[in-house]
């Protein structure tokens, strides 16, 4: 029985932190997740090896301990046991965990998703340690800032490993929730991952406990306990950080949204707008210091950024291109469309369907090629903006002619299980079939074309345009994508579109071998 799609994800994710030839972010992201497993078990000379695996942080740690916002006494800090010695054991930690991402977040190596969810982590994290209404408990806030950065670790993982998938997510939350999104495209929401992963640590039971999804019991009431306030907390600063992050939020409605987050906790962390506002000043604050203290400029620093257009009452910068998500994409014309909005449509819209086909070709597993095709059908559809869409296979009994079995759009509907073409039809198809290559016919009208074109291809409506695309195996053809549009239009292709067709039809084809050898099941 194959995995799930939310398994898939975690191993797929398992695998990528295991691989010992991961790029430099996925070490940092390894460093991360030790030293917060090790959140109260790590001994000083570990935790000294472990942030001196990487130079820049362990220098960036020292450059920070010896400021006056960490080291009050002003005492010379020259090594990572004399900042934990000096700051303190967690202080220095979680220091180094913030580094670490915020390496992470203004490195312009990283994809802009990957810096953005780098910059979650360390707002959350520090907002929550604000909002505490312990000040002064110590050891409790720094335990609220690991909880509460962590609860954003899902997001960290997919945005590095599974970018592409990660930006289709995004784009789904334009039309659900998030957590609906995220369950589409990966079968599993970003916190749930982040705990699936964590769990196979040694991770303290409260900071596992506030990794988890909070209930609907627990925040319409008070907390019972330290662990209930640690989830609360760290879900209500995650919270905010969303809206702060939040590009859909205009200035003018900043504080509303705050104030919809914080009516949504009103019964179990009760707080102000003030309160709220003058937490996200001080994080600033704090953040700037941290930036200024180890070198990263103010406008590399995502959080920076995000934090000061907010306080300013300001609009958020734009995303770039390549990282716009945009609702009005799916009914904006392709023509209309820049480069990078159409390369980032088409790998969005097939995404789905090169996912279904990735999953039929795990050995052993059952296919269901009506739902296979059909998804296929709809992403070519909507990439390309056809009005039809048919896959043609061959009959069982007949296995020369071709059938419309699967597709959509009326013409499908006039022609369904027809056996309407074969190699002595003598048209545009028998040609395909003879040469097993691709054909775009751009105008069906125009000179000798108009003779090879089938009646039956303007049976629901007068088909201006259309292509031929044959899914060919040990040299044979076995089936036959049809794509058509009407009324003058012409089909346009990007060469996105054209790479996502090439590799749905290879991956196709591999699963006929692997019908033919029945290492998967067709049914």
């Amino acid at each position: 029985m194959p995995p799930s799609l939310a398994r898939r994800t975690i191993i797929d994710i398992e695998s990528a932190l295991a691989d010992k030839k991961t790029t430099a972010i996925s070490e940092i992201i390894q460093i991360i997740q030790n030293l917060a497993s090790k959140a109260f078990s790590i001994s000083i000379s570990e935790l000294s090896d472990l942030i001196g695996r990487d130079p820049t942080v362990t220098a960036k740690v020292i450059s920070a301990a010896n400021t006056l916002g960490y080291n009050p006494s002003v005492q010379p800090v020259s090594t990572i046991s004399d900042a934990i010695h000096t700051v303190g054991f967690e202080k220095i930690r979680n220091l180094a965990i913030t580094l670490m991402l915020a390496e992470n977040a203004s490195h312009g190596a990283n994809s802009y998703e990957q810096r953005q969810a780098a910059a979650r982590c360390i707002c959350s994290g520090m907002l929550a340690k604000q909002l505490s209404q312990s000040p002064g408990k110590g050891e409790e806030s720094e335990l609220l800032f690991v909880c509460a950065s962590l609860r954003n670790y899902g997001r960290l993982l997919l945005s590095t490993f599974k970018l592409e998938e990660y930006r289709l997510a995004r784009s789904h939350a334009l039309d659900m929730t998030e957590d609906q999104a995220f369950e589409l495209v990966f079968g599993i929401t970003p916190l749930s991952l982040g705990e699936a992963i964590l769990k196979q640590t040694n991770l303290p039971k409260s900071i596992m406990a506030a990794l988890q999804k909070l209930s609907k019991e627990t925040k319409s009431r008070p907390p019972y306990s330290s662990q209930d306030e640690a989830l609360i907390l760290s879900e209500l600063a995650v919270s905010l950080t969303s809206v702060v992050f939040d590009g859909n939020v205009s200035p003018e409605n900043f504080n509303h949204a705050l104030s919809s987050v914080l009516s949504e906790f009103a019964a179990s962390y009760p707080l102000s707008i003030e309160a709220v506002n003058e937490a996200l000043l001080q994080v600033d604050q704090n953040i700037s210091d941290l930036n200024r203290a180890v070198g990263i400029s103010e406008k590399n620093s995502p959080t920076s950024v995000k934090l000061r257009a907010r306080l300013n009452s300001a609009h958020l910068p734009d995303p770039p291109d390549h990282a716009k998500i945009q609702a009005q994409l799916k009914n904006k014309p392709l023509l209309e469309m820049s480069e990078a909005e159409r390369t980032t449509y088409s790998n969005e819209t097939f995404a789905a369907a090169e996912k279904k086909i990735e999953a039929a070709l795990v050995p052993g597993s059952k296919v269901k090629l009506d739902e296979m095709f059909n998804e296929v059908c709809t992403a070519f559809s909507e990439a390309a903006n056809l009005e039809n869409c048919l896959v043609f296979t061959r009959e069982e009994f007949d296995p020369k002619n071709l059938s419309a079995r699967y597709g959509s759009g009326g013409l499908f509907g006039k022609v369904k299980n027809r056996p309407i073409f074969g190699p002595d039809k003598q048209d545009i198809f028998s040609i395909c079939l003879a040469r097993k290559e691709d054909i775009l016919i751009q105008d069906t009208n125009a000179g000798k074309i108009s003779k090879v074109i089938p009646e039956w291809i303007h049976a629901a409506g007068e088909t201006s345009s259309l292509i031929i695309l044959p899914v060919n195996f040990d040299k044979q053809l076995r089936s036959i994508i049809v794509g058509t549009v009407s009324n003058g239009r012409q089909i346009d292709l990007s060469e996105t579109d054209l790479k996502h067709l090439r590799s749905i039809r290879s991956s196709i084809s591999l699963l006929y071998g692997l019908i033919d050898s029945q290492t998967v099941i067709a049914v």
